[in-house]
């Protein structure tokens, strides 16, 4: 963790597990007076989170505050997630939250509470160069979050600090464990932490009815294979789930429009160039840059070059071809353990 002056007051933003404990401990013993922060966002998981924050506030003698981010997180997460798939693509609701709740509603009030820094549980590390601050992988490379924070502002790193870029999880697990301060039974946090039990379907359903009618499952010639009850349901690349013989099948796109699903055979879904949009530049932006791209987050990164334009949108060719890459998702450029940019993929 880098460290800032040692009268710097910190707010830490706590949701009482495992990782934000141990982020606010190494503070306290840094010689840090950190005060913990926990945002409510509207959800039922909220009284939970809370109740173990306070928890954990109480055991070690720090300040606690709440923090409403109810209204950020029902437009920037949960109606973004919604339109996404109505749309077609496949949203990442993670990126959506660190970006404009946690790193953006969430560190404004925290600022604005007199804090001159925000520190997280993240496992991600910061570096300052000569250009700012830059985004690094985490010594975990396990448990590495640097994917999920690449379309955070730039600017907004030089106020962050991550406590546990530099520790191994398990060591953090370890730590807390013999402290006694967090529940036992904590479970891992989930990517979707709105929907506990992962049914988007059901979810989307709600919104947009309309979505669920039946239709067809088609070729790449547009022979008609099958059926299914909504193409909002498929993501490109998936195998499972598709009910057909003569396979293996892979969807190859979906068009809600046409509510229809395209697939194909395995070796269909090479592709050797992505279109971008909404480009994050975390070093100095150049209009060429050679780097090493993850469109998933436990993708192993593959070699690529970006070319970028002014308007904030790219094209990324592989040096050689991956398989799929669902629109919705993000593409984020490595050099080696720097986070270079992030961006969506449009097609």
């Amino acid at each position: 963790m880098r460290t800032v002056g040692n009268g710097s007051l910190i707010g830490v933003g706590l949701s009482g597990g495992t990782d934000s404990t141990c982020a606010l401990l190494e503070l306290r013993e840094a010689g840090y007076a950190p005060v913990a922060y926990t945002m409510i966002t509207g959800e039922d998981g909220d009284q939970q989170i809370l109740n173990a924050a306070k928890a954990v506030a109480k055991k070690l003698d720090v300040k606690h505050k709440i923090v409403d981010v109810k209204s950020c997180f029902d437009d920037k997460v949960l109606q973004y997630f919604r339109t996404t798939y109505a749309s077609g693509k496949t949203p990442s609701p993670c990126v959506a939250c660190n970006r404009f709740v946690k790193f953006g509603a969430l560190m404004e009030s925290i600022l604005a509470d007199g804090c001159e820094f925000m520190a997280t549980g993240h496992y991600a590390r910061l570096q300052r160069t000569d250009s700012g601050m830059s985004l690094l992988r985490a010594l975990d490379s396990r448990k590495d979050q640097s994917y999920f924070l690449s379309q955070v502002d730039r600017a907004s790193f030089n106020r962050v600090l991550f406590p546990l870029g530099e520790l191994l999880k398990t060591d953090v697990a370890q730590r807390v464990k013999e402290l006694g301060i967090v529940p036992k039974a904590e479970k891992e946090s989930q990517d979707l932490c709105f929907l506990p039990d992962g049914r988007y379907d059901l979810y989307l359903e709600k919104f947009y009815p309309d979505l669920s009618k039946e239709g067809w499952i088609v070729d790449s010639s547009g022979k008609q294979l099958g059926r299914h009850m909504g193409a909002f349901r498929y993501t490109p690349g998936q195998r499972r789930g598709l009910g057909l013989g003569g396979g293996p099948w892979f969807v190859i796109r979906t068009d809600i429009v046409k509510n229809q699903v395209v697939v194909g055979h395995q070796d269909e879904l090479s592709i050797s160039t992505i279109n971008l949009s909404g480009l994050n530049w975390l070093t100095t932006p150049v209009q060429t840059l050679s780097c090493r791209v993850q469109i998933r987050y436990l993708m192993k990164p593959r070699a690529a070059t970006l070319f970028a334009n002014e308007s904030g949108c790219g094209q990324l060719v592989f040096d050689d071809p991956i398989e799929s890459a669902p629109p919705g998702q993000l593409a984020v450029g490595y050099d080696d353990q720097q986070v270079l940019f992030s961006a969506w993929i449009e097609n």
